[in-house]
């Protein structure tokens, strides 16, 4: 879009502001002028009438008595002049004026009242500018008081008062002199305004010139086109400017050139990533897109840009994700499944901006975890399978072991020898078999079936019961601190008890003969933990960290002598974090063990 030059240029704007601001100030300056001058010429004009005044006084003095020379005396010292002389008694009674004839003295009003005389009775020199009816014209009004022994008020004595003399000069004098001096003043002012135009015309044309073609050049800037420069004459500021336009056009063209260069290799790598990213505002609007996003959720980028995040995905399980994300201020990870052929298993990750980047408030990316989650099915499915298909054969072989138990067979000794090895070789299997089995469903999320809210207290005595034979036999002493007050514990009944037989067994297993096992709990707002504490071997500091790993024997040949199939504790571990809780192993070797798992409120 082409820009026009405005009809009135910066230059003659400047000019005409500049024009209006020296036309006033002339006038203040001219007002300010007059006014000085007129107070200094009135103060002069004062000081001047002041001094007549008290020569008139000397003069008029020793003629108050007789009016008739006084009146003669007056008009004698005004004759030619346009001072006016007055002399009054203290009553304020005329006796003497030079502007009026002396048998009009009696017709004129009492002064008494008027300022400068008050302030001359009140032996002081009164002032006083007025409009005099008898003359039509503004007065300066100077009055002294006429004072009987002068001589000794000199010494200190009072002076008495015998009149006044009031002497006056029309002001328009004043306007006259100021007259004279303000015409040369203006005549040489406006002199000054048409040198002042007439330079700052030819200055403005030659600016106007200066700063167009600066702006067409920058015209071409704003388009990108840096093949011409601002190039313009003088060693003023414009030319400073210019040179530094220049130097700002070259800046930017490198810095364009460089965020281009930037851009098309972030282009190129969101363009061949695998995983899906899409960059949305914090009002969830989407502002970028690439075309592994556009695949998973079949998109078209440049008719969703602007759109809501549900809008354009259609998943509101990954609208939440986003929402806890930027709810909680951090980067927040979760899968979903996209539906279609094949199905998808996308894990999305939100991160978050600390602070919002070209309206870009977080980035959501999206891994493609099919493949990963069908391997790991595939591994649980053969899991699941293997046992099974173990399982059959072994009931069998335990079956015929129990036949040959029964009496069959020529040498009782030696076959009742070998097959209770055999028996008990079944057995061990039969306990894989079924750890496997629930490590499986544990996994798979499907062996929590039932949820409900039981007293644990209440039925810890039942699940001690299988084990009172053993506990006898090893001579281990069970302390149940549970039993002491109620113990309500929310989840799958039946795996939370195969939770404390797993640590149970575990406890009488390895425990020394005369041992002590000692079942407690603590109860906290945020929920409970419940402990299981035995006085056997212990375990060493550098396998603690694995004991809860699958088929992880601390002590490899006790536990298979005891029969152990090393996934005891896995099972636990899997079946607390099922409950959203966890389980947590201390221990001292020689000492013993203290088993811990928190149930979540």
């Amino acid at each position: 879009m082409s820009m026009m030059f405005p009809r009135v240029g910066f230059a003659k704007r400047l000019l005409a502001l500049y024009g209006v601001v020296f036309i006033l100030v002339l006038f203040v300056t001219d007002w300010t002028l007059s006014h000085v001058l007129q107070k200094l010429d009135l103060q002069h004009l004062q000081d001047s009438l002041s001094r007549q005044s008290a020569l008139i006084c000397e003069i008029a003095a020793p003629l108050l008595k007789d009016t008739l020379r006084l009146q003669a005396a007056v008009k004698k010292l005004t004759q030619g002049t346009d001072l006016r002389v007055t002399i009054i008694d203290t009553d304020g009674v005329v006796l003497a004026d030079s502007s009026e004839v002396a048998a009009k003295l009696t017709t004129m009003d009492n002064h008494a009242t008027r300022p400068e005389m008050a302030a001359a009775l009140d032996k002081k020199t009164g002032v006083a500018i007025r409009y005099s009816m008898t003359l039509n014209t503004r007065m300066l009004y100077v009055a002294v008081p006429i004072l009987f022994n002068r001589s000794e008020a000199a010494i200190g004595a009072q002076p008495t008062i015998l009149g006044v003399t009031r002497t006056a000069m029309p002001v328009a004098r004043v306007d006259e002199m100021l007259a004279s001096v303000r015409q040369p003043v203006m005549f040489a002012a406006t002199l000054g305004i048409l040198i002042v135009f007439v330079a700052g015309i030819l200055f403005s044309d030659r600016l106007t010139r200066r700063i167009r073609r600066m702006t067409t050049v920058a015209k071409r800037f704003a388009r990108e086109d840096w093949s011409e420069k601002i190039l313009i004459d003088g060693r003023d500021e414009l030319k400073m400017l210019a040179n530094t336009m220049n130097q700002m056009a070259e800046t930017l063209r490198s810095r364009i050139e460089d965020l281009e260069s930037e851009k098309g290799k972030i282009s190129v790598i969101l363009s061949n990533m695998d995983e899906g990213v899409i960059a949305i505002s914090r009002r969830k609007q989407c502002v970028l897109a690439n075309p592994a996003a556009e695949r998973i959720f079949s998109f078209a980028t440049a008719k969703i840009l602007g759109k809501s995040l549900l809008e354009i995905t259609r998943h509101p399980q990954l609208e939440r994700i986003v929402d806890q994300a930027f709810q909680e201020q951090k980067s927040i990870s979760g899968e979903i499944q996209i539906s279609g052929k094949p199905k998808k298993t996308l894990r999305a990750t939100v991160i978050v901006l600390e602070s919002q980047v070209r309206d870009i408030g977080g980035i959501l990316v999206l891994h493609d975890m099919t493949d990963l989650r069908r391997l790991e099915n595939v591994r649980k499915d053969f899991v699941a399978n293997v046992s099974h298909e173990l399982r059959t054969p072994l009931t069998s072989i335990k079956g015929f072991v129990e036949t040959l138990l029964g009496g069959a067979g020529k040498t009782p000794e030696t076959r009742e020898r070998f097959l209770k090895i055999i028996s008990e070789e079944t057995d061990r299997l039969g306990r894989l078999v079924e750890d496997i089995l629930t490590l499986g469903e544990i996994e798979q999320g499907v062996a929590l079936v039932k949820k409900e809210k039981f007293d644990l207290s209440s039925e810890l005595p039942s699940l001690l019961d299988p084990f009172k034979p053993r506990i006898q036999q090893n001579k281990i002493e069970v302390e149940n601190r549970l039993s002491e007050k109620s113990l309500f514990l929310s989840g799958d009944r039946d795996k939370i008890h195969q939770v404390f037989v797993n640590l149970i067994d575990n406890a009488i297993k390895f425990n020394k003969p005369g041992g002590k096992i000692v079942l407690s709990a603590d109860q906290k707002p945020e929920g409970v933990t419940i402990a299981i504490e035995d006085t056997g071997a212990g375990i060493s500091e550098e396998a603690l960290p694995r004991i809860f790993e699958r088929f992880f024997r601390a002590d490899k040949a006790r536990s298979k002598e005891l029969g152990g199939t090393g996934l005891g504790l896995a099972i636990v571990k899997h079946i607390m974090e099922a409950h959203g809780g966890h389980a947590t192993c201390h221990s001292t070797l020689g000492k013993g063990s203290r088993f811990e798992v928190f149930f979540p409120a």
